[in-house]
């Protein structure tokens, strides 16, 4: 990342392509990334959505191509269902969550990076277990805003498959280590 951004001077940004399987949206698209977002990703300051997108486009490829079992891992897009689209856009986004589902309904798991709050997390949906697995470094309780919309986007899934029982997603707030 850091030999692709060598040559540009602030402001400036790199597009990377993003095919829509990755992230299962309707159209492929582009990532812009710009000096400042890899400058704050490599002092440590930051980390944003920019960065997330294209290392799980580049995990998604190497999946894909490679033999590691892609069949095993889908991703949600980490802009999709952050906690501002939420706000804006709810109906669509729940739309979205429940067609990732449906598209994803053959992985074992489910990555969704979520943004909340100036902090990020990952979500790790089963949907065969109907569990999401919440890794936070900061491991406090909350109420995050994302829960009632999966929820209902499960749901919705689960209907649209013919089903009425079974349809509560159990959230399990996973161990994190953080090591220094």
């Amino acid at each position: 990342m850091k030999t692709m951004m060598l040559g540009l001077k602030e402001g400036e940004h790199v597009k990377v392509h993003c095919t829509k399987r990755t992230f299962n949206m309707e159209k492929d698209f582009e990532i812009s990334v710009t000096v400042e977002d890899t400058d704050q990703l490599l002092s440590g300051a930051w980390l944003n959505i920019s960065i997330i997108q294209v290392f799980v486009t580049a995990l998604s490829e190497l999946c894909f191509h490679d033999d590691c079992h892609p069949n095993s891992i889908g991703f949600m897009c980490p802009e999709m269902i952050s906690a501002t689209m939420l706000k804006s856009d709810a109906d669509r986004i729940l739309l979205y969550m429940t067609r990732s589902m449906s598209a994803l309904s053959s992985k074992t798991f489910i990555l969704c990076p979520y943004y909340e709050k100036s902090h990020w997390m990952l979500l790790v949906l089963c949907l065969s277990k109907r569990e999401v697995y919440i890794f936070d470094s900061q491991q406090k309780k909350r109420n995050l805003m994302i829960k009632e919309p999966l929820n209902n986007a499960f749901r919705s899934y689960k209907r649209l498959g013919g089903q009425s029982k079974g349809t509560k997603l159990t959230w399990i707030p996973a161990q994190v280590y953080i090591y220094i």
